[in-house]
């Protein structure tokens, strides 16, 4: 593009000879503009194709052609320069005077609605009654839902008569002087403004006056009799309620998991090696996630998937997303990870703080993550991926059930690979026979896969097999012997020994 996006643009110039693409208020805009944003200076028109870190005032996006004042560091796109911004606002719903547009820039005002000092933002104030807002403030939606709170929230100008409370979100100190959204059903949860319109919090609707939704017959599977079900991912026959059981060659159905001697188990009165936990039998048709403003669809499917949030691929239930052109997919385990998140190996609960953007490193694995778990009370950060990990698993060469940790331990070697463990990174461990192990070497790069199964995917079948013979293939894309339990064969007659291989081979 020539000089920013063009979403939206019927009229631009074309270059025909570099194929580049200009809007028509860019190519015709003059060198210097008188504009009513910025009445203190003239703006004059500048083109850095290094620049990169300016943002038009108005618009927010990024631009290269801009009209740009020295003195005050303000940028204006040339489309945004032809439209001004109005200098009043009436809307009696937000404030009962009309706002008057106030350009001054750099200042230190607060606004009332979201109480942020942000230069980035026009200011619009009442002269009569000391009110100020941002202009994005300004038509901020009445009742809205997020996807961290069960009720809907209403605005509320200020709850100065009331105790302060944290911001569900941040979990900073809300100030009861400015606005702020709160929960309609009377729970003890508060929103700041800026943190309750966020993009990966609210879909920004205005839901005032609106019917609430309801997710009518949101099981997936009818109670036939006492511990006995017809689940809706396996209607040919029924299913009944089994104590626990020791299996670690049999996965369920749902989350892909083996049985590692947690929990009750739903398996197929017909005995044909249909399983699930009872917790995944009873997972809803209809998911709310904490971190995307759409409810999740069950899909039973099947299809080889991407988990969004650990990255894992799995041939189990997922939840995905059916609005068009969004692509969310989550598998069972990190769709049901909520705030206050427990987790075993920490002792403070974990919430999700940061913005949609934000990469941190994951205090376990290292990995830098976008919008990980955190700890309010420490610097300990959980990225879903070790946050979905088994707490206890098995090995195939000890009696015991091991434990993950990411302690200090006397051994710390791998007793499958033989190579050195860095404890703070997470690894297994047998508290009663020492033996120690790293996380992949036992659970390989695709625990959520299992041998057996058969995908087509991209015209390409895809065979899942058993890895265990001491031949082991070697991999294509990696170029070193499958270390895994199981390994790829695909129909073009390449070994691969993990999904991650296949798709960094694209």
């Amino acid at each position: 593009m020539g000089c920013t996006a063009f979403i939206g643009i019927k009229n631009c110039y074309f270059c025909s000879y570099c194929n580049q693409k200009y809007h028509k208020e860019c190519v015709e805009s003059p060198s210097i503009f008188y504009s009513s944003d910025h009445p203190k200076h003239p703006l004059q028109l500048v083109y850095f194709s290094r620049v990169r870190s300016k943002y038009c005032c108005t618009c927010k996006s990024s631009v290269k052609q801009f009209y740009y004042c020295f003195i005050c560091d303000f940028s204006l796109h040339p489309v945004c320069a032809r439209k001004p911004t109005p200098l009043t606002i009436d809307n009696q719903k937000r404030h009962e005077h009309t706002l008057k547009y106030f350009p001054r820039r750099k200042s230190t005002l607060v606004c009332d609605v979201c109480a942020l000092v942000d230069d980035s933002d026009y200011l619009y104030v009442c002269l009569i009654c000391d009110f100020i807002v941002h202009k994005q403030c300004v038509n901020l939606p009445y009742v809205i839902k997020v996807s961290r709170h069960g009720h809907r929230l209403g605005f509320i100008p200020n709850l100065s008569h009331k105790e302060s409370t944290d911001c569900g979100i941040c979990h900073a100190k809300i100030n009861g002087n400015y606005g702020e959204y709160y929960c309609m059903k009377g729970c003890v949860y508060a929103l700041h403004s800026r943190c309750a319109t966020r993009d990966d919090v609210c879909d920004g609707k205005e839901l005032e006056g609106e019917p609430e939704e309801t997710y009518d017959n949101n099981k997936m599977f009818e109670e036939i009799a006492a511990g006995i079900i017809m689940h809706q991912s396996h209607q040919a026959h029924q299913m009944s309620l089994n104590k626990k059981i020791h299996d670690d060659n049999k996965h369920c159905q749902a989350c892909r998991l083996p049985f590692y001697d947690e929990g009750n188990v739903y398996r197929c009165m017909q005995h044909c090696d249909f399983i699930m936990h009872e917790s995944c039998a009873y997972i809803p048709r209809v998911k709310k996630f904490m971190l995307h403003v759409h409810p999740l669809i069950l899909n039973l499917d099947k299809s080889w998937l991407q988990c969004r949030k650990c990255g894992y691929f799995s041939c189990g239930f997922a939840y995905v997303c059916p609005i068009e052109r969004c692509f969310w997919t989550l598998d069972t385990l990190c769709a049901f990870v909520c705030e206050p998140f427990d987790h075993y190996s920490h002792p403070h609960p974990l919430f999700v703080t940061c913005g949609e953007n934000a990469y941190i490193t994951c205090s376990i694995c290292q990995s830098s993550v976008f919008q990980p778990l955190n700890c309010l009370k420490c610097n300990f950060v959980l990225c879903f991926r070790c946050a979905t990990t088994p707490h206890r698993v098995r090995y195939e060469h000890d009696e015991h059930l091991l434990s993950f940790s990411y302690k200090e331990n006397e051994r710390n070697w791998c007793e499958i690979c033989e190579e050195y463990i860095i404890p703070k990174r997470g690894f297994y461990a047998c508290n009663e026979c020492g033996v120690t192990l790293h996380i992949v070497c036992l659970l390989g790069r695709d625990p959520h896969m299992r041998a057996g199964e058969t995908i087509t995917f991209m015209d390409e079948t895809f065979q899942f097999l058993p890895n265990t013979y001491s031949a082991r293939p070697l991999c294509k894309v990696c170029i070193r012997r499958c270390p895994y339990k199981i390994k790829i064969e695909t129909s073009r007659k390449n070994s691969l020994c993990s999904s991650l291989c296949y798709y960094n081979a694209r």
